[in-house]
């Protein structure tokens, strides 16, 4: 932007113009009525973006309030959808957020086949602005048993296409304008051009200018509005030749300068002689805001000036984009501008990597931070996944304000980017709008009409009649995870457990109890409602439009397993006699037809799966939310068969899928059902725990159970896949990903994995501080 030479002069010179008290008063209400509701961003890190269908996929998601810039300390559910690409859901997962964090992930399955997915998270709460404020990353999911086409860094050549943005968002005639340009294929890859051409109608040159390596340039130029002008572009792979946008006969344009001294922006907004003649002696307002942070000031075009000039003092602008208006004496808004305010520094943080004993890699990591949370992926230095595209800085101090949100954010936060400031003020330019529109803040002040949905709701019914003046209770009790609830149940003989913290697979225990805390058995009714939530905005996801262009030079083939086929290679392999003679108490209890088996301390599991690894199919109903046990010998039968637990019969299977191998001593099972003439032909089973076990109680106790399919969904033990050759494992693996660091006073933190051949790797930090300090470092460490 061009700004008259008469604003170095201006620069230390305060304007005195008057204010309408009422408009200014008008102003700063609707604002601060607009932005009163505190929102929430979300920014999620993915351990990577490309994956093979049998490895994990590992994520940790931050939220931040925006009124205080603080972690969002009151969110607790953050719902995500998954999308393939044509829109359909293939999951849902609710996810436990505390102190503004939250960490998950899936075992990759046959049930998502090779393409490209869209993982959705947002909140309840986020469903009572106009404005999407939700957290949408896209990934992509390969078949080993397909060939895979690597992606080229070039653009589509054959589509590249230009869009003008004038400053204001129109070419004012006769004056000096500023148009910005982007220049992107049908995928929207910007492409940098060294040469690009402004001409008239008569090929004459006007201007010229390049864009940068995200696509972004600018040009400035006075049009007349009698002629017509081209830009035009010829290279060897690139020719474009692009009408420029038709020349307004008057309106007003802002412009900007950010790179003064004193701290000072510079705000110019400017006419050519006719529109003079429209607004001269008219009040307009210039407004700098972000969120509801604002600062204001009046002027008029006066005597003959066609541009008028406003200083405003940098510390009252907010780290990241601040929204700039022009808005007339009617507050009607006549057009924006968006700058963008580098805030605090930038947390640094320190890695080195070494080689340590049985050819392991330890990280040494420092980020000179405090009181924070943090998560790191790390690797290999050929992967296909080493061009770092989101920061969380971009989430939240640039995406939050764009109506079309910038996913490849990270270059205008690296450290190692000289021009991140000029291509901050490129993007900034080559901006339609901002996502807050002025007439909604007017007219359209958000209401609470959905609530913050915390936790999950237990709620059911009791057979028996406790009206009147009885103080029974229903207890809710979960022997792992140390819950012991109460609460009563009201004359219609209902109770709720409300704002729970249950996780799936978590198996509930309900009682009745007196007044005298004693138990009275009665049947038990008892759900999950997830509080589940829609997002009521319209979906938007990246798109994939380019023509895919599969070229056989860039096909790569996985390797064969060599077990495929039933094939086992036995050299090498020495086989060694480990044998020793099981002794089992309870052998005499059941028939000859009976598998004994002894459970070692090693064991891990519970003892539903164990039943249905050895001649059972077990599983959950998701209908009833309840455990199941079929014989494989008569599938056409519900009939169980029957379960004893230290030789007492159980009725409730619910109860075999909380129990852990490691407190069973031994299980006997028997598929004829000989071992029990009261059973009946779908078999017995029977289970006896070790000595002390705490759980048998519990098995006899009068209680109903209850399995959670629809609370929170468990955070996934991260697992590095295996690949058949070093090549397929620097490509597409991951050496570590930890999803939960926590800095407290020491900034110091270690990683321990597997060398496997490294000499260099990637590693990528993201996180936040307790006082909304930002970390978000991506850098090649070598491998010392």
């Amino acid at each position: 932007m061009r700004l008259k030479l008469a604003i170095i002069s201006l620069l230390f010179f305060a304007h005195s113009y008057s204010q309408t008290i009422n408009n200014t008063e008008k102003i700063n209400s609707v604002i601060e009525n607009y932005f009163r509701l505190d929102r929430e961003n979300i920014h999620v890190q993915f351990n990577k973006d490309t994956y093979v269908n049998n490895e994990d996929i590992g994520y940790k998601g931050y939220v931040l309030s925006k009124n205080n810039g603080k972690p969002n300390a009151s969110t607790t559910n953050v719902q995500l959808v998954i999308y393939d690409d044509q829109e359909q859901i293939v999951l849902k997962q609710l996810l436990y957020t505390t102190k503004g964090n939250f960490a998950g992930g899936l075992h990759l399955t046959d049930k998502f086949k090779s393409g490209i997915y869209h993982f959705h998270f947002y909140t309840n709460w986020m469903n009572n602005f106009n404005e999407d404020d939700s957290f949408t990353q896209t990934i992509e999911i390969i078949d080993k048993n397909e060939p895979y086409n690597l992606k080229s860094s070039e653009p589509n050549w054959k589509t590249a296409q230009a869009t003008f943005f004038p400053e204001s968002g129109i070419i004012i005639n006769a004056i000096n304008n500023t148009v910005g340009v982007k220049i992107a294929d049908c995928n929207q890859k910007g492409i940098e051009v060294n040469e690009a051409i402004i001409v008239d109608s008569k090929s004459n040159e006007i201007t010229r200018f390049n864009t940068n390596k995200m696509g972004n340039g600018s040009f400035y130029f006075i049009p007349d509005r009698n002629e017509t002008y081209s830009l035009k572009i010829k290279t060897d792979k690139l020719n474009i030749t692009q009408l420029l946008p038709n020349i307004s006969e008057t309106g007003i344009a802002l412009s900007y300068n950010n790179n003064l001294p004193k701290n000072i922006i510079a705000v110019a907004a400017k006419t050519n002689e006719k529109g003079l003649e429209l607004y001269k002696g008219k009040k307009f307002t210039i407004i700098i805001h972000q969120d509801g942070n604002s600062i204001q000031k009046e002027f008029t075009f006066k005597g003959e000036d066609t541009e008028e000039v406003l200083l405003f003092d940098k510390k009252y602008l907010s780290n990241g984009v601040n929204i700039i208006r022009l808005i007339d004496e009617n507050l009607n808004e006549i057009t924006e501008r968006l700058v963008y305010q580098y805030g605090t520094e930038k947390v640094k943080t320190t890695i080195e990597a070494k080689t340590i004993a049985n050819d392991s890699i330890i990280l040494l990591g420092k980020t000179d931070i405090k009181q924070a949370n943090i998560s790191i992926s790390v690797l290999p230095q050929e992967n296909i996944n080493n061009n770092q595209k989101t920061s969380i800085l971009g989430s939240f101090y640039l995406n939050a304000y764009l109506d079309s949100p910038d996913n490849n954010n990270y270059t205008y936060y690296d450290s190692e980017n000289k021009s991140q400031k000029q291509d901050m003020e490129l993007l900034m330019l080559n901006q339609t709008r901002s996502k807050y529109i002025w007439e909604n803040i007017k007219n359209k002040p958000p209401k609470v009409n959905y609530n913050f949905n915390k936790g999950v709701t237990i709620s059911g019914k009791v057979e028996k009649n406790t009206t009147g003046n009885s103080k029974y209770r229903i207890s809710l009790i979960s022997l792992k995870n140390n819950v012991f609830e109460e609460t009563a149940i009201d004359q219609n003989s209902n109770f709720k457990f409300e704002n729970f913290y249950a996780q799936d697979s978590t198996v509930f225990l309900l009682q009745m109890i007196n007044e005298k805390s004693v138990v009275k058995f009665t049947n038990i009714e008892a759900r999950v409602t997830p509080n589940e939530s829609k997002f009521t905005l319209p979906l938007r996801f990246e798109k994939n439009l380019c023509p895919i262009e599969k070229k056989p030079e860039n096909n790569f083939l996985f390797s064969k397993s060599p077990f495929e086929g039933g094939a086992i290679d036995l050299t090498g392999v020495t086989i060694q006699n480990t044998f020793k003679k099981e002794v089992f108490k309870h052998k005499d209890d059941m028939s000859m037809n009976a598998t004994a088996f002894k459970i070692e301390d090693n064991e891990f599991g519970n003892v539903l799966d164990f039943i249905g690894r050895n001649g059972f199919r077990t599983g959950i109903d998701p209908e009833e939310n309840t455990a199941y046990i079929r014989n494989t010998r008569d599938a056409f039968s519900d009939n169980p068969p029957a379960v004893y637990l230290d030789n007492a019969i159980v009725f409730d299977y619910n109860l075999l899928y909380s129990l852990d191998l490691t407190e069973v001593d031994e299980i006997y099972i028997d598929k004829t059902g000989a071992s029990d003439t009261s059973a009946s032909s779908s078999g017995t089973i029977k289970i006896f725990l070790k000595q002390g076990g705490n759980k048998n109680d519990y098995f006899r106790a009068k209680y109903t159970s209850l399995i959670v399919t629809t609370g929170f969904t468990k955070n996934i033990e991260f697992k590095n896949a295996s690949f058949e050759s070093q090549k397929e494992y620097f490509y597409f693996g991951t050496l570590n990903w930890t999803s939960n660091i926590a800095i407290k006073d020491n900034p110091n933190y270690e990683l321990k994995f597997p060398k496997a051949g490294q000499k260099e790797i990637k590693v990528l930090i993201e996180g936040i501080a307790a006082d909304g300090q930002l970390i978000s470092e991506y850098q090649t460490v070598p491998v010392q």
